[in-house]
């Protein structure tokens, strides 16, 4: 067990810019940290260069106390599970486990024990003898997560684990590596494209874009204080909708006016927002503050308006609607009752204590900021 430290680090490849670029990040000990981001952004190789996988441009990584720049990937005392299962066709489960302890010398009956200990965790005590073309992509997946616990490492990183299973199985692993990590107490740092994955699983996350940090925080500071429009279109699903329009003023206090509808700000929102009054913004609307009128819940602050219905989904427990006013489509996340029909106009009420603004040339939320989290 230990605490992960990044100082500034980057890696650049020689391309028009660097890989990853001055990433300073500090992982608790026993911390299960996400790296989020879409394909390119850096998150991979940041894990490669913890693994020690990639060698760093410049910057230090600490593995508790020790620096490990120069360290050879197995002396790091890590264990890595791929989105690959990388797994010996020809040997059983067993060996498939076992033999990263046989290359260490380690005693058969230490062997044995590991093996069967981390089966029972995982509950593959039955797949020990069968090699890995009988299983399917979970218990080979739960094969390869078996494999890096019988090192017993200080730091688990995964990269991208889930990526090559079902939905189904998507969620049931997800949960199994998350009671893995409560059961083990050891420093898990995982990388995922899927915010779901890392709203579900981590204690922080880093939204990473173009090889920069872009937010560090908990799923909830992310989720309800974005920093800036990617973070806040990045996590959410669906995603955040944006409006542009402008912060105006009269009497009755600061509203947004936005195209095809108004949204009046609580006033305790005027203290951050009432400078840009007459200056252009962006409104970022979660579909799940935008509420059928009948269906509102009681007690919420709202602004009501019409919009006309381009698709309705009905999922069972919620329906998802495509709107539009004017040129301007969005998405609204609604009670199931609601009668929804393409073509007719629906009465619509949404939440404007939950509205997010946004400066519209440098994208970064206005108002009070939200503090990041340190480590435990």
């Amino acid at each position: 067990m230990a605490e992960v430290r990044f100082e500034n680090v980057t890696k650049d490849f020689g391309g028009e810019r660097p890989a990853v670029k001055d990433f300073d990040l500090q992982i608790a000990d026993k911390e299960f940290l996400v790296l989020v981001g879409p394909s390119g952004c850096g998150k991979s190789t940041t894990l490669r260069m913890l693994a020690g996988l990639e060698e760093i441009t410049s910057g230090r990584i600490y593995i508790g106390d020790r620096l490990v720049n120069d360290v050879a990937a197995k002396d790091r005392d890590i264990a890595m599970v791929f989105q690959s299962y990388a797994l010996y066709p020809h040997m059983s489960v067993f060996d498939n486990m076992a033999f990263g302890l046989k290359l260490r010398k380690v005693k058969k009956d230490e062997i044995r024990n590991r093996v069967e200990v981390a089966a029972r965790t995982l509950g593959i005590e039955e797949l020990l003898k069968r090699k890995p073309r009988a299983l399917s992509g979970g218990q080979r997946q739960r094969v390869a997560l078996g494999r890096a616990i019988v090192r017993s490492p200080a730091v688990f990183l995964f990269d991208e684990p889930l990526s090559n299973l079902d939905a189904k199985l998507r969620v049931q692993t997800r949960a199994e590596i998350s009671k893995l990590h409560l059961r083990l107490g050891t420093t898990f740092v995982y990388v995922t494209h899927d915010q779901v994955e890392a709203m579900t699983m981590a204690t922080r996350i880093v939204v990473m874009k173009d090889g920069l940090i872009q937010q560090v925080g908990t799923p909830s500071e992310l989720y309800d204080y974005p920093t800036n429009m990617f973070v806040a279109g990045f996590i959410g699903s669906p995603s955040m909708n944006f409006f542009e329009g402008t912060v105006m003023k009269d009497d009755g206090g600061l509203f947004l006016d936005l195209p095809g509808f108004q949204l009046p700000l609580p006033p305790e929102r005027a203290p951050d927002i009432e400078a840009r009054a007459g200056k252009p913004i962006v409104a970022g609307v979660r579909p799940e503050n935008i509420h059928a009128r009948e269906y509102t819940p009681p007690g919420t602050r709202t602004a009501e308006f019409e919009s006309e219905v381009e698709v309705a989904e009905l999922l069972g427990n919620e329906t998802i609607a495509h709107l539009s006013i004017g040129e301007e489509t969005f998405l609204a996340r609604l009670d199931p009752r609601v009668q929804a029909r393409p073509g007719e106009k629906l009465p619509l009420a949404i939440d404007i204590e939950r509205v997010q603004i946004f400066d519209r040339e440098s994208e970064e939320r206005l108002g009070e900021a939200k503090p990041t989290t340190k480590p435990a």
